[in-house]
């Protein structure tokens, strides 16, 4: 009768140890995930999008292993951004659609924004500019929605390259007009 309690008490201990030891090697993993995706980003940013591709799929399994919706959302939008810089477009459209079903799942709705904006720019890509100018529009809604001045002079310089490219040229000059008034008002010198 007296090793019950103990054995009780021992594995209680030891469960709340494990608990400990669960929560260290998550928040780890974590840092870990995030040093892939910003290793990813950089290799992206000077277009060596294979390399950048490798660290965002490893960012991607530790965000699946540790249960993290958001940062799957986020390592979907990287790789399909690789893969677009690959021109891989069909490749990228497949991940910004799982981009903007995880974004709409966790309520993340400038994320959402961003991924109807990256499916315009991967549509752009295949010369699909009507199907574009929908995602871009959608985009800038949502960007107004969410007070995203930045998301919504890129959306407004998406749609006159879109309108460009179908030979709207009075349209385009509409929008591109619009980009850099906002590009102005938030310092955007891109």
């Amino acid at each position: 009768m007296i090793y019950l309690p103990l054995t009780r008490f021992k594995i209680e201990n030891n469960n709340e140890r494990l608990l400990q030891l669960l929560r260290k090697s998550n928040a780890e993993l974590k840092v870990k995930a995030h040093t892939y995706a910003s290793l990813g980003c950089a290799y992206y940013r000077v277009g060596q999008f294979h390399t950048a591709i490798k660290y965002h799929q490893q960012d991607l399994e530790i965000a699946e292993e540790v249960g993290d919706k958001a940062g799957e959302g986020r390592s979907y939008c990287h790789l399909g951004n690789a893969y677009q810089g690959l021109g891989q477009f069909k490749t990228a459209i497949q991940y910004h659609q799982r981009h903007l079903e995880i974004a709409k799942e966790v309520g993340d709705k400038a994320g959402e924004g961003r991924s109807y904006g990256n499916l315009g720019n991967a549509y752009q890509g295949l010369g699909e500019f009507k199907t574009a100018i929908k995602y871009h529009q959608r985009h800038l809604e949502i960007a107004k929605e969410v007070g995203d001045k930045a998301g919504e002079g890129k959306s407004y310089g998406n749609l006159g390259n879109a309108y460009d490219s179908l030979g709207e040229f009075k349209t385009a000059i509409k929008y591109h007009q619009r980009h850099l008034e906002i590009a102005k008002e938030v310092g955007d010198k891109a």
